[in-house]
């Protein structure tokens, strides 16, 4: 029998799976489940009295046996008396896992018997992984995540030690549980160049029917391995618009489509950044079974869906070469693929009705020029450039690492003192506002282009269910305001075009994108919150419209 402790009994069960073979453990209340679970499972135990000594031993183990050994310890200054060995590992590069009980966390200072703060009590020696007496099935999924991070990162560098740090709350000692939970396992897998996949992610990439490739934000240019994946037919490819590949349009299709159509992949390659699209994220997190192995160059473990089985260590670019030398054309994937295209070019037949942020995108898709740069704000303006701009031919960038609406305006300011061609910034209201020294800046290149829409404040707030049920929402939620651009453009000397319809907007257009202006110009176009949600929900409609009409058209 194991423990009735759910997140001991997870930590034991991805200990045996990982696998861990040999754990030292020490004396102590606090930690006797742990023990309990370790002798159960029919771990190599090994009982030191002492944890200085104890911590030590473990570190001739990792030595003889040439893998990673666990030390447990219980709550209290046991931990501290870890941290020699723990340097000593570190220096040497051993594999040390130390895994301290701990008291709740509500009784850390509160002068209770054997607490103190025991997270990160090792470092700099060792890197601390907080885990959580979990309630909910999120809370579990986060555990699992935390535990095979901790256990991934002993390999990193060479080999390095780690801290778990496991609170455990009072009553301690039932053991009613038959068995340890079937937990998720997340592989490490490295690829170089020269070596390629490994026959077992080749295998499972072959035998999975609808195979797709999510890539999020990339800034490095559109890649040559993307045509020959997209030749293939044996994966389907849905870039984002930031991803800077061509493809874009099936993202952003899907977006609009989902949840009303049955798309069920069974497997997902996630490659790149952050991603704009929430309602496939949300639709991945929610399939039953969809694994997911994540591109991923540097040490972190992103779980974007909640379904990650395999991490493999290369770039992206690397990633794409090696999956765009799968060959074998499958039914699922030229049939969705087929769909998606359907509707490539479904909003360059889009005619907006009414004057609105979408009516302006759409009016200058038609006249920006290929070789242009875009710098694109957050928000409401990324979301809306996703209908017009396949830009795997332009240079398009997005602040999407956090999101934020700061510093959009300042990082076109920065890109247009470095690039040759035209920068165009697009930019809600609340960005330009927020971030308007960007333009007190002696350098202003001429060639900077900022596209202002001031719609009167954020307008994805109005869009949050059950927020229109708060009388906070327009006064300080959403930040309504009254204020235009003028004063800034003047001030620091630019060029301040204003449109406030379609009549205005075309003449407007014109000045705005001339080469030859001699000052970086401003144009602010004023619209309407409720004319802008109108046609959001217009195209979206319409975008669905398109594509059963020419499903139609082609049965």
């Amino acid at each position: 029998m194991y423990c009735d402790k759910p997140h001991v009994n997870q930590l034991t069960a991805l200990l045996k799976a990982y696998p861990i073979h040999h754990v030292v453990v020490c004396p102590g209340s606090r930690n006797g489940i742990l023990v309990h679970n370790f002798h159960a499972a029919q771990f190599v135990v090994h009982p030191v009295t002492d944890e200085r000594s104890a911590a030590f031993v473990a570190l001739g183990l990792c030595l003889s046996t040439r893998e990673p050994v666990a030390l447990c310890v219980t709550s209290g200054s046991a931990l501290l008396n870890t941290l020699p060995a723990t340097a000593e590992a570190a220096y040497r590069n051993l594999p040390l896992l130390v895994i301290s009980a701990d008291r709740p966390q509500e009784w850390i200072g509160q002068l209770d018997g054997q607490t103190l703060p025991q997270c990160h009590a090792l470092m700099p020696y060792a890197r601390s992984f907080q885990l959580n007496e979990w309630k909910t099935a999120t809370e579990g999924q986060w555990n699992n995540l935390l535990i095979n991070e901790a256990l991934l990162q002993l390999k990193q560098n060479g080999g390095q030690p780690v801290h778990l740090n496991v609170p455990i709350s009072e009553p301690l000692f039932n053991f009613h549980t038959e068995n340890l939970p079937q937990e998720r396992l997340i592989v490490e897998e490295y690829c170089q160049e020269e070596g390629g996949f490994s026959p077992a992610t080749l295998a499972q990439i072959q035998a999975a029917e609808l195979p797709i490739v999510i890539m999020g934000q990339y800034e490095k240019g559109a890649l040559e391995a993307v045509a020959a994946l997209e030749a293939n037919n044996a994966l389907l490819f849905l870039p984002e618009i930031i991803a800077g590949q061509t493809g874009s349009w099936r993202s952003n299709i899907l977006e609009h489509w989902l949840p009303e159509v049955d798309f069920q992949p069974d497997l997902v390659i996630h490659i790149g950044g952050n991603l704009v699209h929430k309602q496939t994220k949300l639709l991945l997190r929610k399939l039953p079974s969809c694994p997911v192995i994540r591109i991923e160059p540097s040490p972190a473990l992103p779980d974007t869906f909640r379904k990650m089985t395999k991490v493999i260590r290369t770039s992206p670019e690397n990633a794409l070469k090696q999956l765009a030398g799968i060959t074998g054309a499958k039914a699922k994937v030229v049939e969705w693929k087929k769909r998606l295209d359907l509707c490539c070019d479904c909003t360059l037949h889009y005619s907006p009705q009414r004057y609105s942020d979408i009516g302006i995108l759409h009016a200058l898709r038609a006249v920006l020029p290929s070789d242009c740069a875009l710098q694109v704000g957050n928000s409401s303006v990324i979301r809306n450039a996703a209908h017009y701009f396949d830009l795997h031919n332009r240079r398009l960038f997005c602040n999407r690492g956090l999101n934020g609406i700061e510093g959009s305006l300042s990082t076109a300011v920065g890109y247009a003192l470095g690039y040759e061609g035209m920068t165009f910034c697009l930019i809600g209201d609340l960005s330009f506002f927020y971030d308007q020294n960007a333009l007190w800046n002696q350098q202003l290149p001429s060639r900077l282009r900022i596209l202002l829409f001031n719609n009167s404040g954020g307008q994805i707030f109005y869009r949050l269910p059950g927020l229109d049920q708060t009388p906070a929402l327009s006064p300080y939620i959403a930040a309504s305001h009254h204020t235009s651009a003028r004063g800034v453009a003047e001030s620091y000397g630019l060029t301040y075009l204003a449109a406030h319809n379609y009549e205005q907007l075309g003449p407007q257009l014109e000045r705005f994108l001339d080469p030859q202006e001699e000052r970086p110009v401003l144009l602010e176009v004023f619209t309407q919150r409720e004319d802008n949600e109108n046609e959001r929900i217009r195209i979206k409609e319409y975008i669905k419209a398109y594509f059963y009409g020419k499903k139609m058209e082609q049965d």
